[in-house]
């Protein structure tokens, strides 16, 4: 009965704030599928998706799974968590959902506007948390203090902390990085470039963390937000500053992703143990076996059976054109799912 009180006050707090919705309530289902490679026996599996809830910037219902159970690991996070049998050498685990996304855009003239639901304390996000983020940084204490003297309030040095990431940092392929590897090679992918603006915010004492989301027409994404007491969570973008500098991405979100996870997540379940991971994959996976080989995943979305508005690739020279994906970033070949090509979708099986 608590739990249901709670979720009718965060939808009356939602409704409440004053941004709009991006679009109409949507079905969603995001799945992993795993196959068993090679002779090997699995004893047991175990496997862990994020899973979206209600929160400043969307609407969730009728979360549900084939397999498994929910965890909350807190109010603002919760994953889907499986422990069992391996049957065959292919599994699905999925969970689907409704999702209304919103727009959001701060109106830095207006104190009265606050984007904040208020289901766990902005405090939680602050420290040290992990390889990712370390406020004792050599290099983030000395940009930080860099930046902070030069700032008038805690806004200003906000958005410079984002100007100087974007116009810093480099956009690298790969996984996600250490922030001392981050440091090391100049740049990273979208999660990297969050994770340094969230270590400069929490050097001053600003909560901040990051939001890591799907497409919802295809693709993965992460960005930061930082809490201010007069507006609440402010949402920005240093990744897509880095790939349009002449953009502005200071303080709004377009509700074009389904955010799964906020913050790093830790779990402790049983004898199993997963800290300080950021689920940017959409998966966490682990198994007890005998042999030789491996399980790997392959993660899928809605998106993936049902493939509109997207242009046929029939005698085109890709090679001669610029490909990006759905965040705008150039590829330098086309990949599994959608691609920009000659500002056209296009659809790789």
């Amino acid at each position: 009965m608590k739990a249901y009180v709670r979720f009718l006050l965060a939808l009356l707090l939602l409704f409440s704030l004053r941004t709009s919705y991006a679009q109409s309530e949507i079905n969603f289902t995001n799945k992993v599928v795993f196959a068993r490679n090679g002779n090997i026996s699995v004893s047991r599996f175990i496997a862990l998706l994020p899973a979206p809830v209600t929160n400043e910037y969307q609407a969730i219902d009728a979360l549900q799974a084939n397999v498994g159970r929910f965890i909350e690991i807190n109010p603002a996070s919760k994953v889907l968590y499986y422990d069992g049998s391996f049957e065959g050498d292919k599994m699905e685990i999925f969970e689907s959902f409704r999702c209304k996304p919103k727009k959001v855009k701060i109106d830095f003239t207006d104190e009265g506007q606050k984007n904040d639901m208020a289901l766990i304390s902005p405090r939680e996000y602050l420290g040290s948390d992990g390889v990712y983020i370390d406020v004792n940084n050599v290099a983030i204490r000395q940009i930080g203090d860099e930046l902070w003297s030069l700032s008038e309030n805690n806004i200003d040095y906000a958005r410079r902390c984002y100007e100087y990431v974007a116009s810093h940092y480099k956009y690298i392929q790969g996984s996600w990085r250490s922030l001392e590897n981050i440091i090391r090679e100049g740049g990273g992918e979208c999660g990297d470039f969050t994770t340094l603006f969230v270590n400069l915010m929490r050097y001053k004492g600003i909560p901040a963390r990051h939001n890591i989301g799907i497409g919802i027409n295809g693709g993965y994404h992460v960005w930061p937000d930082f809490y201010d007491e007069e507006y609440g969570w402010i949402p920005l973008d240093p990744t897509y500053k880095n790939s349009n500098p002449n953009g502005d991405y200071f303080g709004r979100y377009d509700g074009e992703l389904i955010i799964v996870s906020q913050g790093l997540t830790s779990l402790v379940e049983i004898d199993f143990e997963m800290k300080n991971m950021p689920l940017q994959v959409f998966a966490y996976w682990y198994w007890y076996t005998n042999g030789v080989g491996d399980v790997n995943g392959v993660h899928k979305t809605s998106k993936d059976y049902q493939v509109d508005v997207v242009a046929p690739m029939e005698n085109v020279p890709v090679e001669s054109m610029k490909i990006y994906n759905v965040m705008g970033i150039e590829q330098d070949e086309l990949r599994h799912g959608i691609n920009i090509v000659d500002g056209k979708k296009v659809y790789v099986k």
